[in-house]
């Protein structure tokens, strides 16, 4: 049986989305941010690539309300950098939510 790995989260950035470019042709643009999903639920670090990194860098912010579709993977260059085992969640797909003119979001 294959193993089912997805994931469907929403939250707030708590930070701008960090960006790096592809230094050269053949390599992959790379946006990560942080979601806060809430009191109970821990930080999620969320990596996005390629065409998406550079649309998440251009209209993400802190404090943008989002819903991120991916899946679950181990974080090896956090867990180096921390020295502890990190997962994090690779977008497929992130949606902005739209906020209304009071500041609260849309459903």
């Amino acid at each position: 049986m294959r193993n089912l790995n997805s994931i469907l989260i929403e939250g707030t950035l708590i930070e701008v989305p960090s960006y790096v470019a592809a230094p050269s042709e053949g390599s992959i643009d790379r946006c990560s941010f942080s979601l806060d999903c809430g009191p109970t639920a821990p930080t999620i670090p969320v990596l996005v690539y390629s065409r998406l990194a550079l649309r998440c860098h251009e209209l993400l912010d802190k404090n943008s309300s989002v819903r991120v579709v991916g899946r679950i993977v181990h974080d090896t260059e956090a867990s180096e950098r921390t020295g502890s085992f990190s997962l994090a969640v690779v977008a497929e797909h992130v949606e902005i939510r739209p906020v209304s003119m009071r500041g609260e979001e849309v459903a």
